[in-house]
């Protein structure tokens, strides 16, 4: 299914700024949706549709080309039936499906998805990624952009400032920080911790080379207590965002299942990724594809999880690491080929890293100090330590003592940057 995806991409042309007139307007639609089900089934059911303010992605680059995400949406025009835009993502939801209480009971979670607010009536369809790869429908949904019934309603008295100014959101990658656990005398220190994420970000590479596409917003999300909270310790803090560690049962997964709320604070900037800056000192943070990224600030090791998490947000980068206290169950199905680009089982890895092997290095490739700082195929990732391979020995994905991403990550972010950016 992966390679049938990929050749259906190539042969869908891609809008140009012309036809992307044709079938939008400014502003984006939103869409909030509820994830149901247990860990087999998943059901979607609609909650609310909203108008956006901004779109803050590619006018020209509507089709997405890439395979990731454990979830895919698709938009077309109902009169002419033209496909006219489609994004992958994931959601806390398939990661729940894999833990222990997944079998035991039924659950909820809110998702989001936006996309360029449409001139007229569109067929919406939102996919589920089976356990084989396959993609089956979850919700199909015509949506008249017209309706009454379309929210347009927005927050007031919140201020946002472009702390990092690149160029247009047409021209850069826009990531807007949401603050989560400040209250309204540390506004001035969320302003710095932002441009303290962007002062780390640009020297790490390939983010040294591209440091000129990226955009930073900080929006002044003002909470009634300082830090978030954390169960395990019995505290429990009134947030703007409501997060909190101990997420899934992991005393270090720091998140917010309130997803509608993340993006009503998002939604005053254009955006692209949407970071939550968390104001404590613990060790913790997540990163969930074209959902959003969560990082403690104040921790000696809050820089290196800030990238890590955004490596999962903006790239899908799979985790690199394994260990018998992971949370998941199975968490990739290794019968296949994993989409995320810097994991592979070997079984289609043509699609993967194989160009950048050197012809000497061995597949797999032993964790021997010869191969420490070669890309290679080491087993071990995908929170497993058999049966799924990594591209290098050590890498961000992997650990917080890595010297950076491995040569396969850099690609891999890359090529989105150029996707959201450029015109070819």
């Amino acid at each position: 299914m992966k390679k049938f995806w990929i050749t259906v991409l190539l042969l869908i042309p891609v809008l140009a700024y012309s036809q992307f007139e044709d079938y939008f307007t400014k502003g984006s639609l939103r869409v909030d949706f509820v994830l149901t089900g247990n860990d087999k089934n998943t059901t979607a059911s609609l909650f609310e549709l909203k108008k956006e303010p901004f779109f803050g992605g590619n006018l020209k680059k509507t089709i997405d080309e890439f395979d990731y995400g454990e979830f895919r949406f698709s938009v077309k025009d109902a009169e002419s039936n033209q496909l006219i835009y489609t994004r992958g993502f994931c959601s806390l939801y398939e990661e729940w499906q894999t833990t222990e209480e997944a079998p035991l009971v039924q659950k909820s979670f809110y998702q989001t998805i936006t996309f360029p607010f449409p001139k007229k009536d569109v067929f919406l369809t939102i996919e589920r990624r089976s356990r084989d790869g396959q993609f089956y429908e979850i919700m199909y949904q015509k949506i008249n952009p017209g309706d009454f019934s379309v929210n347009q309603s927005h927050l007031t008295n919140v201020e946002t400032h472009k702390i990092v100014d690149n160029g247009s959101k047409d021209e850069c990658v826009d990531i807007v920080f949401i603050s989560e656990g400040y209250t309204a005398a540390q506004m001035d220190k969320f302003h710095t911790d932002v441009q303290r994420m962007y002062d780390y970000l640009i020297t790490q590479a390939p983010f040294d080379k591209l440091k000129s596409k990226f955009n930073f917003w900080a929006v002044d999300a003002v909470s009634q207590d300082e830090g978030v909270t954390d169960p395990r310790k019995n505290i429990w803090k009134n947030t703007v965002l409501k997060s909190s560690f101990n997420t899934l049962n992991s005393d270090r997964y720091l998140e917010t299942v309130h997803t509608f709320l993340v993006r009503d604070y998002a939604a005053l900037v254009p955006y692209d990724q949407i970071y939550i800056l968390a104001n404590t000192e613990k060790y913790g943070g997540g990163g969930i594809y074209n959902h959003f990224s969560l990082t403690s600030i104040d921790n000696p090791r809050s820089l290196t999880v800030f990238i890590h998490e955004f490596g999962h947000a903006f790239v899908g980068l799979g985790d690199e690491y394994f260990g018998p206290d992971e949370i998941y169950n199975d968490y990739i199905n290794q019968d296949i080929e994993p989409w995320q680009a810097n994991l592979t089982t070997l079984k289609y890895f043509s699609s993967k890293w194989k160009d950048l092997l050197d012809k000497d290095t061995p597949v797999p490739t032993p964790s021997a100090e010869q191969y420490f700082n070669v890309t290679g195929v080491f087993e071990g990732g995908g929170y497993v330590s058999k049966g799924v391979y990594r591209p290098a020995f050590d890498c961000r994905m992997k650990t917080n003592e890595a010297d950076g991403f491995c040569e396969v990550c850099q690609r891999a972010i890359e090529k989105m940057v150029l996707f959201l950016t450029t015109d070819q």
